[in-house]
């Protein structure tokens, strides 16, 4: 397998393995609390149902006050009984809802993982046969193309691993807090982490895949917590990288990889809007369009937006450059100089830089290249 291929197929099934693990469960393990959560909850209702009849006796056969006092008394322990019994019920339903949740997850994530091994297959017999292809000097534009295809199919295939795990643990979440849970995890705090190979000296940050959200506030709310990440330093003077903008105004990014980016970002003005979508041209949402800009620059970012929190934090809307991201809890956007920014509305548009978002939580600025 060559080195591009090979960093494709690490790259895809590493993801793919991470968002399993957050899905690996017992079910036999599971089955064995419910059986014996039902054993639990006959036993105590035999009990109550004993308590009903003393009860009952304790009424026929007394009087007074004192026998009123404790036939009060003794209702009262049935009620409190039956509170348990109800409450029981509600954790076995909770805990056989969250089995098939992990069950469902579990078996997605094994569909998209079968998907991308099928595409590495077909893209090694489409690499074989370019051997053959004349003249010779086309082969290489050739080869490319198809690693093109192929770097955009798995990173569809393990943005919708990361949907679907996403949905899996936000489902689990609400159970949790259905039963109960202001303490419950939540699905943000549990999600999962995706491979990272930017620039933040180190830090490495795991937010909640929140998916892609447009400019009118698609995409999900939730956790908004901030990473722990150094402050971007200015860069020096004279050492930026120049970006020419649409409207013929030249501005100034912080490096050759953030200004790469801006201009890939902008090479997709009007693509639609596409939950989800990665394929650049085709369809594209927020957080597809800054990782596929990057990753064009060189650079891999996280997939979803709530993850693209990276690299540096920028402390205040004046010291944005070309290349910093906005982020919200599900949206993503990124500056492109003169008050600008570019993000995936519908379609890929310039926009005025802002930190409100359709009431979505505003996380911060961020400088992935540090």
């Amino acid at each position: 397998m060559n080195a591009p291929v090979d960093h494709l197929v690490r790259n895809g099934l590493d993801t793919t393995n991470q968002f399993a693990a957050k899905l690996k469960h017992d079910p036999s393990a599971i089955n064995g609390a419910r059986d014996g959560h039902v054993a639990l909850q006959t036993s105590v209702g035999q009990a109550n149902q004993h308590a009903g009849a003393q009860r009952v006796n304790l009424a026929q056969a007394s009087s007074g006050a004192t026998s009123e006092r404790a036939v009060q008394t003794s209702k009262d322990l049935e009620k409190e009984v039956q509170d348990l019994l109800d409450e029981s019920a509600e954790i076995e339903r909770a805990v056989a809802e969250a089995a098939e949740t992990l069950h469902v997850g579990e078996i997605r994530n094994d569909q998209v993982r079968d998907q991308i091994l099928r595409e590495i297959a077909s893209s090694m017999k489409a690499l074989a046969a370019v051997n053959g292809i004349q003249p010779p000097e086309s082969r290489a534009a050739a080869a490319r193309q198809i690693l093109l295809q192929l770097q955009t199919k798995i990173g569809q295939l393990t943005g919708q691993a990361a949907t679907f795990t996403e949905e899996t643990l936000g489902k689990l979440t609400g159970l949790g807090q259905r039963l109960g849970g202001s303490e419950s995890t939540s699905a943000s705090s549990a999600t999962t982490s995706v491979p990272q190979a930017f620039n933040n000296n180190g830090a490495h940050v795991s937010h909640g895949g929140g998916g892609g959200g447009d400019s009118g506030g698609g995409g999900g709310g939730g956790y908004a917590g901030k990473p722990r990440l150094p402050v971007a330093v200015p860069p020096q003077p004279g050492s930026g990288v120049g970006i020419n903008l649409p409207g013929g105004k030249t501005v100034m990014a912080p490096n050759e990889t953030a200004a790469k980016a801006v201009r890939a970002a902008l090479s997709q003005l009007g693509v639609p809007y596409v939950w989800g979508g990665t394929a650049r041209g085709q369809g594209l949402d927020c957080s597809g369009l800054t990782m596929t800009s990057y990753q064009d620059a060189g650079l891999q970012l996280p997939r979803t937006a709530k993850q693209q929190t990276v690299g540096a934090e920028v402390p205040s809307i004046d010291q944005l450059l070309p290349g910093d991201l906005v982020v919200w809890s599900g949206h993503v956007a990124m500056v492109i100089g003169d008050g600008q920014m570019v993000e995936a509305g519908d379609p890929v548009q310039i926009s005025k830089i802002r930190t409100t978002n359709a009431g979505q939580q505003f996380i911060g600025f961020y400088r992935p290249t540090g």
